[in-house]
């Protein structure tokens, strides 16, 4: 490959040959002048297209990271959005649940416990009330622990599916690599 200037250099060498050995006249002088001219118009004109080509990759990242900066908030608005959807999703499949085992403790209450408490408290309502309340209350809490369990389910299923997919972008990327490797050697 031919170096950069070689012109250039060529002129310049030849023309400091003749310097020293004191072997310039004019039209030598007037020569090398003229290609100290024509470089430095050159010179101008790169630098101006360079600085031109600077400013609107100055522009252009800037832009970058306003875009990118714009997508960190929007990534976080959009984790929130998504793990309050799936807080609301978890905890109406627990309600669900819940009230089912709800209207059988209900049931289960009325024919079996009901009579029971009746014929130990001699008539007394506020037993069975407060039987049903003890059974409301407890339920409350068994809704959050299921929820809570529903939650760390679907967050253990979606970092496997994520440590599934780093596995086998990683393990297409390897096999793409030998596949170089092996093409290059042969």
């Amino acid at each position: 490959m031919k170096e950069l200037y070689h012109e250039e250099q060529k002129i310049l060498s030849e023309y400091v040959g003749k310097v020293k050995k004191k072997d310039v006249n004019l039209e030598d002088a007037v020569g090398i002048a003229m290609h100290y001219k024509d470089l430095l118009d050159q010179s101008k004109v790169i630098t101006r297209i360079s600085d031109r080509l600077q400013k609107k990759l100055d522009h252009a990242n800037q832009k970058i990271k306003t875009q990118n900066s714009e997508i960190q908030k929007k990534n976080g608005e959009l984790e929130i959005t998504i793990d309050q959807l799936d807080k609301m999703t978890m905890g109406k499949k627990a309600t669900r649940i819940l009230f089912g085992v709800f209207v059988v403790l209900f049931i289960s209450e009325q024919l079996f416990l009901e009579p029971l408490i009746d014929d130990w408290a001699k008539g007394s309502n506020y037993v069975g009330i407060g039987v049903m309340l003890i059974i409301a209350i407890s339920l409350k809490f068994f809704e959050s622990k299921l929820e809570n369990y529903f939650t760390m389910q679907r967050k253990n299923k979606i970092l496997n599916a994520d440590r599934s997919n780093v596995a086998a972008t990683s393990a297409g990327e390897k096999s793409q690599l030998s596949f170089l490797k092996s093409k290059g050697a042969a």
